[in-house]
């Protein structure tokens, strides 16, 4: 029998790949990178994804707020740099809503 799952875990599946590849530490983050994050966060909701079209409305708003604090985050900071790359790795992970 399989364990049970808590609503968290059924809500946040895991993230493609490419995406999970950004959010290691490891990696040095750059603006493309990002850049292609969102875009990829936007086909995706575009094309009504079931991980997006399932979230009820609060949940649907908290994704848009931390998608649009990303993106503004990086209209306003031409580099990233130590600190801010966690910040913006934290922020990618709210956005997809992976913590």
């Amino acid at each position: 029998m399989e364990p049970a799952l808590n609503d968290r875990t059924r809500q946040a599946p895991a993230a493609p790949d490419p995406l999970r590849h950004l959010l290691d530490p490891d990696y040095p983050l750059c603006r493309e990178d990002l850049i292609w994050a969102l875009d990829y966060i936007k086909r995706k909701v575009a094309d009504g994804a079931p991980e997006w079209t399932g979230l009820d409305r609060p949940q649907l708003l908290a994704h848009f707020a931390a998608y649009a604090n990303l993106a503004m985050h990086l209209l306003h900071r031409q580099s990233l740099c130590g600190e801010d790359t966690e910040q913006l790795r934290a922020m990618l992970r709210d956005t997809l809503a992976l913590n």
